[in-house]
């Protein structure tokens, strides 16, 4: 059961890696902060210490992408039993940036929902394969 968690773990993981890299390169490349439908408002970027979406986007790239990579990685290692917390700092990194966010503009945006939920899910799993691994661990020394 604990191998299975960490693999979903992993999983999830490499799929955050994905959208942050995505979504850091959409933001490196775009010219006028246009790399949806729309461009983000005004008021996010007179509100945040930058002038244009390229060093967002490198942050993104660097501590998500890079950040859930690793943790991904950790957690396809077998011998490797602390991949959670690698994951669980993650989520928390990006919760305490969401939360940044909502302070610096002073406003939630239709995506803060769902990421928050991505947070969230992100540190549940790291909890499941925590405690997987902790009961494993009491199993073991019984029966030892």
């Amino acid at each position: 059961m604990r191998k299975t968690g960490a693999i979903v773990l992993g999983i999830y993981d490499l799929f955050l890696a994905m959208g942050a890299i995505w979504l850091g390169v959409q933001m490196i490349t775009s010219s006028n902060g246009t790399f949806f439908a729309d461009p983000y408002p005004d008021s996010w970027v007179s509100n945040l210490p930058f002038d244009s979406w390229v060093m967002p986007g490198i942050l993104a790239i660097v501590i998500f992408g890079l950040g859930n990579i690793i943790a991904a990685v950790l957690s396809f290692k077998k011998e490797h039993n602390s991949s959670w917390y690698a994951s669980a700092v993650m989520g928390a990194v990006f919760l305490f940036g969401l939360a940044f966010q909502y302070i610096a503009v002073g406003e939630m945006y239709i995506v803060t929902g769902p990421f928050l939920i991505i947070g969230i899910v992100q540190l549940c799993l790291s909890g499941y394969v925590f405690w997987s691994y902790r009961k494993g661990l009491k199993l073991n020394k019984r029966y030892s």
